[in-house]
């Protein structure tokens, strides 16, 4: 018969009692406040044309050469956000995307293929 080798541990020893030295409670202290992550500006902008800041150029022609268009998707009947570049014709932001449409779309066929249509009723007399 072999001896487990749980058995074979020795018996648990009592610890030492322990001096407790009782020390005094500290008390805790706040942290200091955190500074804001973003200072937002709410102030309203009646200011003379002098005192505003100018518009950068690069932002002024990017508002120019882009314009906005919004659609109806007429698979999914989604309103469609888009930012066109009126040079080239390209879509340069769309919301929602086009492969979100596109599984938009797949998920509504697959879920119309799967509704059985009802069989009428034949009477007979």
């Amino acid at each position: 018969m072999a001896i487990s080798p749980l058995g074979a541990l020795p018996p648990a020893r009592p610890s030492p009692p322990v001096q407790s030295a009782v020390q005094p409670i500290q008390p805790v202290t706040a942290p200091a406040p955190l500074a804001p992550a973003v200072k937002v500006d709410i102030r309203s902008n009646d200011k003379p044309p002098a005192e505003r800041p100018a518009p950068e150029p690069a932002e002024s022609k990017a508002v120019e050469q882009n314009t906005q268009r919004i659609r109806i998707d007429q698979d999914t009947k989604t309103i469609v956000y888009q930012v066109v570049d009126p040079s080239s014709g390209d879509v340069v932001v769309q919301l929602p995307d086009a492969t979100v449409l596109k599984a938009r779309a797949y998920a509504d066929a697959a879920a119309a293929k799967a509704e059985k249509p009802e069989q009428p009723f034949e009477k007979t007399a």
